[in-house]
């Protein structure tokens, strides 16, 4: 992980971390949910359609499945480029690392606003 420096180590934990958190809000907050809740708002927030509480496992799962694979893909793209020299290795290490973070943070609001809206039961509404 500190193979390609130290700031590239400290970000790939960050990505790690941050790909994980999701789930670990799923767990804690998807039990104490109805079985049914609401997956789709209207523009006044009033709930278009429902569906199993568990689908809400769907963004955490895309969301540790994507992050392992930026991780995996930016150590397969700084192993190609080995051959040239050790900063060139590093920019594309964190490069990759870098795409997957902000990957994952857009995932990580996305599975917050979810969670929200489905315990909450109403959307957020565009109406002023």
């Amino acid at each position: 992980m500190f193979r390609y420096g130290r700031t590239n180590g400290y970000l790939t934990i960050a990505l790690i971390v941050l790909a994980i958190v999701p789930l670990v809000e799923a767990f804690l907050t998807i039990p104490q949910m109805p079985d049914t809740v609401a997956m789709a708002f209207g523009a006044g927030g009033e709930p278009t359609r429902f569906g199993s509480r568990f689908e809400l496992f769907l963004v955490p799962g895309i969301c540790a499945l994507l992050g392992a694979g930026m991780v995996l893909t930016a150590r397969r793209q700084a192993n190609l480029s080995m051959n040239s020299s050790r900063a060139a290795t590093e920019f594309t290490y964190r490069r990759s690392i870098r795409s997957g973070l902000i990957m994952v943070v857009l995932l990580n609001v996305s599975n917050i606003y979810l969670l929200v809206t489905a315990f909450m039961g109403k959307g957020f509404s565009l109406a002023l």
